[in-house]
């Protein structure tokens, strides 16, 4: 390919008139991967008793192995302000888009009509670009263009420099552990809970996660739920531990639990006509027995609910890998309450569903094979974890890009960042950079449904990531939301229909000094356009633009360790973003 405007193809990028980025691409059909320098790894460092953040920034994708492209990093030149929210304040997003379930990028199913920018016809066939990257070479030949991926910053070679936890004073920052120290020379230590010796403070309002161990949730008759689910876990778990434990005592237990029927398809696909009997044994005997252990301990391990990173919050969740794992055993049990209902008007309107029961729902089929294999990958993780429970920590950090600090991009005169083109990698498997999300405004997109694209495979290859389904309500154009620290437990091939389940991954990520993996990942939603043409527009332009730069940005006070961004095609699937266009903006 020739030099072009931005001639980047990330899993959602396409081209801009004015910007001339002389980089030169080849792609192949499956993904391709752009590395951009600069953006919001987070740095906790002490700057005049505040904490602040950095990073810097690399573009990639999960899906489509092709090329890759990278750029130096820049500062605002802003000071980074503090927004108050109204916490009690329920804000609904600006669009009347329903959310999407059955969401898949590669489909024209299932796309949503963000009002404010999209329109009304999205397109009905495939339909080429002037401008689209062809197809020049099949071969992994180690080729690239534009700057040499050793010439880019990474975390991995350069370690921020962080506060210990015990200094941090925050009061946006909530600890479910106590102050930890990652020590090399000790790497079997373990975080503890907040709170000791089996104490459990409940909160148990809008601002926080309802956890089922709550004295507060009741049933419709008025009685306790927890003793219920208690009685009913503790009965599973000990059929799991004598061998006797069948498909239906798992549905009858999570019936009972959540006090509602579901339908679990796939779940029984998967169990009794897709595994193996030694796959099926071990699951029921053992795998299953420790889901029960961790869901009926939940009190005990967490401590305290989590907040809910709302809009507008600017708040982070550190907690440890435990802790996540004994989440995730209550998401498989579906206990987490009132969660199901997202009708308009109910509390979790805003919020996707963390509970497993669509994960579990295949229909008369019991569900698409891809389907499937998402669930084998979740299941993976769970016999993971239940032969040895890893013992780090993992953040979760709500941002918002304050007004003050959106560039007047007429007036600026920072030099472009520089890019880096490569081709059959995926985002993942670029390290110690900024790793994008394709996400879903509502984070997670069809994960617990049939999608499977970008997004949701690596949830499913890193499932401590469906956390953020339960803490994060939906992004707005100014907010992103950075996963920090979370392992990746399996290998896959394939995306979309394709895709499938392979193998174990061991992750040999490095760790910081907080004992999180040195694994950076940000979740940026982009537009879908019903009308491919509106994408051009200035207004739709801008809000592509101000989403990437909330992603990417560092705040000026920040010297400290920056990074690149691994990203790809974003928003270019059933989203109808056009490459070239959105190729230009990380560069930005």
């Amino acid at each position: 390919m020739s030099n072009s405007t931005a001639n980047v193809e990330q899993e959602s990028n396409k081209d801009h008139q004015d910007v001339n980025i002389t980089t030169t691409t080849t792609f192949n059909k499956k993904r391709c991967i752009g590395l951009v320098t600069s953006s919001n790894i987070e740095t906790e460092t002490k700057n005049q008793g505040k904490r602040t953040k950095s990073s810097d920034i690399v573009n990639t994708s999960t899906s489509d192995k092709n090329d890759e492209y990278i750029s130096s990093p820049y500062d605002d030149g802003t000071e980074e302000t503090t927004v108050n929210v109204d916490k009690k304040n329920k804000s609904r997003d600006e669009s009347s888009s329903p959310r999407i379930n059955n969401y898949d990028e590669d489909s024209l199913e299932g796309k949503f009509n963000e009002n404010e920018y999209s329109q009304e016809e999205p397109s009905s066939q495939h339909t080429t670009d002037s401008l689209d990257l062809v197809n020049v070479d099949e071969e992994n030949d180690g080729t690239f263009q534009g700057t040499p991926l050793s010439e880019i910053a990474n975390i991995c070679q350069h370690p921020p420099t962080l506060s210990d936890m015990k200094d941090i004073r925050d009061n946006n920052h909530t600890f479910l552990i106590k102050p930890f120290k990652y020590d090399p020379n000790s790497p079997d230590r373990e975080p503890e809970p907040f709170y000791e010796n089996g104490t459990y403070v409940d909160e148990w309002d809008q601002d926080y996660v309802r956890l089922p161990c709550s004295q507060s949730y009741i049933t419709k008759n008025g009685t306790q739920r927890w003793p219920i689910i208690q009685g009913s876990l503790t009965k599973l778990q000990h059929l799991s531990e004598t061998q006797m434990a069948a498909m239906e005592d798992i549905k009858e237990t999570i019936e009972e639990c959540a006090g509602r029927k579901y339908e679990f398809n796939c779940l029984e696909r998967l169990l009794n006509e897709i595994y193996s009997g030694d796959e099926r044994g071990h699951f029921m005997s053992t795998v299953l027995s420790n889901l029960c252990s961790l869901a009926l301990n939940v009190d005990k391990i967490c401590s305290r609910p989590p907040p809910l990173l709302r809009i507008g919050s600017n708040r982070t969740v550190t907690m440890s890998q435990k802790q996540a794992a004994s989440l995730l055993a209550c998401a498989f049990f579906c206990l987490f309450p009132r969660r199901f209902n997202q009708k308009i008007g109910s509390e979790y309107e805003n919020y996707p569903n963390p509970n497993f029961n669509t994960l579990f729902h295949g229909g008369r089929s019991g569900g698409p094979t891809w389907k499937i294999e998402k669930l084998k990958c979740v299941f993976h993780y769970f016999h993971r974890i239940t032969e040895k429970m890893p013992n780090g920590v993992i953040t979760f950090r709500r941002y918002q890009l304050p007004e003050s600090c959106v560039p007047k991009w007429t007036e600026s005169k920072e030099p472009l960042c520089e890019i880096h083109i490569t081709k059959n990698k995926s985002i993942e498997d670029v390290t110690g950079l900024l790793q994008v999300d394709f996400a879903n405004k509502y984070i997670g997109g069809g994960v617990m449904n049939e999608g499977c694209v970008q997004e949701e495979i690596r949830f499913v290859i890193c499932p401590e990531m469906l956390i953020s389904l339960l803490l994060c309500e939906v992004m707005k154009p100014n907010e992103c939301v950075f996963l920090i620290g979370c392992e990746r437990f399996s290998s896959y091939r394939g995306y979309s229909t394709s895709f499938e389940f392979r193998e174990n991954y061991i992750d040999q990520t490095p760790k910081d000094s907080w004992g999180r993996k040195l694994c950076h990942v940000v979740a940026m939603d982009a537009i879908a356009f019903y009308n491919r043409a509106t994408q051009f527009k200035l207004p739709q332009m801008k809000r592509e633009l101000i989403k990437a730069y909330t992603c990417f940005r560092i705040p000026a006070a920040v010297t400290d360790k920056k990074s690149g961004v691994v990203t790809g095609n974003w928003g270019c699937g059933a989203f109808n973003g056009n490459k070239q266009l959105k190729g230009t903006y990380p560069p930005f």
